[in-house]
């Protein structure tokens, strides 16, 4: 996750969780004559209640001004580690976290969290252990996508709060549980944790609570592109925030109301809205929800054909956008420091078995590095042998041909020229993708030898090395079965075949890849669906397409794999939300050429497999198409006989 993902994903916490923790605006007025009435008080500082009432403050600032947070908050912590205040220093602390996280310094908000959390603990409060762990939560979902571990933290936290009868902690737990859900695209689980909140906040007749999750609950809808049914919710938050000094929210409702009219083409009423959100977004100098703000602007007037006006947002917009990134990349540099320490004294407690450990791992991966290496090899010499018996065999025959007949003989010599040049493709191929790897593994072996490897790089190298081995095997998979059917010919075996058991396999092999990406994959088949075909030749298109589809998506993004019935056969889809194809490129697909790019963590590609899944359809009496738009994701489509007389 790059860093101005992680302050978007930030926000968006922001305004859904912490929505909660600051339950209704705070009376700021009142706070702060109360703590002037404190203050009156001989030895006032250390009175838990005047701490108490300070934390309030830098509570009810929250979203109004970080600086007031920080002020408050830190007067809050100096004062109860004086008085022994152990849950005021949590308190603290946790305050301290959020202003830190408005701000997008991750690795001071983070430890904030964690020495509230030893706080908490040291001192045995429940409640405050509970409020530590979601905050932590929330910081693995936004820096390490950590998904699972944060989820099991906020139901630790939601059990306490639940034994405590803590109603307004519990909907805070219920609604960080949901906005997880929602970030990985889970809906129907958000959505259930989401009801319960909305649940408990009408049993308390909390007007604040049942807005926010109302909302929440909306903006389902809103990501699944149900945007009439979302708008009313969008509506109804916004109105409330209005009467409220809640300006961040204000503008990041407005934003939501204007895509959702923006979306459903009702440009003047999502330009007035976009005007609004960015005058309050201006007004309290949230700079990522003016970029937010410009960015639906420049959309609109784009969509009004008002190019004038949408040039000027778009260039607001980039303005912002550098603005911010400039700002998180000064900051990434003292986050990984603080991570760095963090890290480096829990490993000083188990070093030497680290070293024990170390030391097997190294021996176990040289093993393996040997075996591919020898498999690597085998497969390399069994390809150019087999290449250089069938080469010479055809010469054979076509000489033979040419004795028999003129007119076969300038077929034949015809098809020599396409097999050699097919040949010297196949050889540019192998020396261009697999040399280099081989190279890395020679060098290795060499540096491993010597014991010219820190330590500490060794981990970094082999999964480079293992990423070279996983694409040469791919490569070669893919040449093996190219070169066979360039050499041989190809041959098609079909048989009645059904699809979703062709294609489950499929799933289940990228499961893992998938997975360790962040990316969801999977397949909606109607059951019974099949058709007429080869089905390795099937498989192959399938594993080519998703393997493929996992390179060019970034974390978070969804591979679904369709299926449906046509008149005269099927059609399966293998859709994805990734970054998708420029018109360069498609234009190159469709000319059938090869093309050769790097996947977003810079995964290689062979080149080989597209052309091999349009040469497989056709083989297979189908059709292979590509749809495709930068930014939204890839689409790519093949149709099959249903039956053996289609």
């Amino acid at each position: 996750m790059n860093v101005v993902s992680k302050i978007v994903k930030l926000v968006f916490w922001a305004l859904t969780v912490y929505q909660v923790s600051s339950a209704q605006p705070c009376d700021i007025s009142r706070l702060r004559h109360v703590m002037l009435e404190k203050q009156s008080i001989t030895f006032f500082t250390s009175d838990t209640a005047y701490i108490d009432v300070l934390d309030s403050l830098a509570y009810g600032y929250y979203r109004i001004s970080a600086d007031s947070v920080f002020l408050y908050a830190k007067k809050a912590l100096d004062y109860a580690k004086k008085a022994g205040y152990g849950k005021g220093e949590s308190v603290s602390l946790r305050l301290m976290g959020n202003g830190y996280g408005l701000t997008g310094d991750y690795a001071d908000m983070l430890s904030c969290y964690q020495q509230a959390l030893a706080i908490a603990e040291k001192i045995n409060h429940p409640v405050s252990i509970a409020k530590a762990m979601m905050n932590i939560a929330i910081m693995y979902d936004i820096n390490r996508e950590e998904f699972d571990e944060a989820l099991v933290l906020l139901k630790k936290a939601a059990n306490i709060f639940e034994v405590m009868r803590d109603s307004l902690d519990l909907v805070k737990a219920l609604t960080a549980s949901g906005t997880i859900w929602v970030n990985q695209k889970k809906y129907e689980q958000a959505l259930e944790n989401y009801q319960r909140s909305l649940k408990i906040a009408k049993a308390m007749k909390n007007d604040y609570l049942t807005v926010t999750t109302n909302d929440n609950i909306g903006l389902i809808s809103f990501h699944k592109g149900l945007y009439r049914e979302a708008l009313p919710f969008s509506l109804s938050t916004l109105a409330y925030f209005k009467n409220t000094d809640d300006k961040m929210r204000i503008t990041k409702t407005a934003t939501k109301v204007a895509q959702t009219y923006y979306h459903l083409k009702n440009y003047p009423l999502a330009l007035k809205y976009a005007r609004q959100s960015l005058q309050a977004a201006s007004a309290v100098k949230g700079k990522l929800q003016m970029k937010d703000a410009s960015k639906i602007l420049a959309d609109i007037y784009r969509a009004k054909g008002d190019t004038r006006n949408a040039l000027t947002y778009l260039l607001l917009y980039n303005d912002l956008s550098d603005s911010l990134y400039n700002e998180a990349m000064l900051k990434k540099t003292g986050r990984l420091e603080a991570r760095y320490e963090y890290e480096k004294k829990e490993a000083r407690l188990k070093e030497e078995q680290d070293k024990k450990d170390a030391l097997h791992r190294q021996i176990v991966r040289v093993k393996e590095l040997e075996i591919s290496i020898a498999a690597l090899v085998v497969l390399f010499l069994s390809l150019l042998i087999l290449i250089l018996f069938r080469s010479r065999s055809i010469k054979q025959e076509t000489n033979q041909l040419l004795l028999e007949n003129n007119e076969k003989i300038e077929r034949q010599a015809i098809q020599l020229y396409l097999n050699n040049q097919e040949k010297d493709k196949l050889f540019t191929i192998i020396a261009h993708d697999l040399k280099e790897p081989l190279f890395s593994l020679k060098q290795m072996l060499a540096l491993l030898k010597n014991d010219a490897i820190p330590e500490e790089a060794l981990r970094t190298i082999m999964d480079e090395l293992r990423t070279d081995v996983d694409f040469s095997a791919e490569l070669v998979n893919n040449l093996l079965f190219w070169a066979g059917s360039q050499l041989n010919g190809r041959v098609v075996a079909p048989e009645s075949i059904s699809l979703q058991e062709a294609i489950c396999d499929t799933v289940r092999y990228f499961a893992r890849q998938a997975s360790s990406k962040g990316i969801m994959l999977k397949h909606e088949l109607p059951p019974g669906l099949s058709a007429w075909a080869d089905k390795a030749m099937i498989q192959l298109m399938i594993r080519n397409l998703v393997g493929n589809a996992i390179k060019f998506c970034h974390p978070g993004d969804t591979i679904t794999i369709e299926g449906k019935a046509l008149d005269s056969g099927v059609e399966i889809c293998v859709a994805d939300t990734g970054i998708g194809i420029g018109e360069d490129m498609l234009d190159k697909i469709r000319r059938k050429e090869s093309i050769t790019t790097f996947g977003t963590f810079n995964e290689r590609g062979t080149g080989l497999g597209l052309p091999l899944c349009r040469e497989l359809a056709e083989a297979n009496h189908g059709r292979f198409r590509v749809e495709s738009e930068p930014g939204k994701g890839s689409r790519f489509y093949f149709t099959l006989p249903s039956r053996k007389d289609v």
